[in-house]
């Protein structure tokens, strides 16, 4: 019979405590200017690894999963075009996948949204640079110490988690990334 190991209990114990300290006023934030951009502008949201698949998975929400609500966001996943990312990476650099993407994409007065852990993926860092020169506000969703996303970006929603604590990080921002989609939902409808 399977027996629970005291990693399980550590884990269920850290993600109860980031839960604890959740910034809902920093979500709340987040979701309002997404929604007041909805009508002229365009969301980019991206990540690496795990953080790419809650990136796609928000867009997901944000976009198909709230239009049958009355408030589809126009929302561009920077991860989900196999394409554009191995062609960028190979025939340029992986560090530019995400910014060749708003340079082609991005006008000003969009938003860039970017999810990661450390907050120091290069790739990212040099996207809200090519963003902030072409005046698109960007958002970083970060853990551990938040890294160099949580000092550059415009808007930060910080969960500070132990460094490595992967699983911990993912496992809230997925619950963000549920969060700002809920409040644009609700607060939507009564425009």
């Amino acid at each position: 019979m399977y027996q629970p190991s005291s990693t399980s209990s550590i884990y269920l114990s850290e993600l109860l405590a980031a839960h604890e300290i959740f910034p809902t006023e920093d979500v709340e934030v987040v979701a309002s200017l997404i929604l007041e951009n909805r009508q002229n502008g365009t969301l980019f949201v991206a990540g690496n690894g795990g953080s790419a698949t809650t990136a796609s998975h928000m867009v997901t929400d944000l976009g198909v999963g709230s239009q049958k609500h009355g408030i589809g966001i126009r929302a561009i996943g920077l991860t989900d075009n196999q394409g554009i990312i191995t062609a960028t990476a190979n025939d340029l650099t992986y560090d530019r996948i995400f910014s060749e993407q708003l340079l082609l994409l991005g006008q000003a007065g969009d938003l860039f949204l970017a999810f990661s852990a450390s907050g120091n993926s290069k790739n990212i860092l040099n996207a809200f640079e090519a963003a902030k020169e072409m005046n698109i506000k960007t958002i970083a969703i970060t853990g551990f110490d938040g890294g160099e996303m949580r000092k550059t970006a415009d808007f930060n929603i910080h969960i500070p988690t132990s460094l490595g604590s992967y699983g911990i990080v993912e496992d809230i921002h997925s619950s963000v990334s549920h969060l700002i989609t809920q409040l644009i939902r609700l607060n939507g409808i009564q425009d």
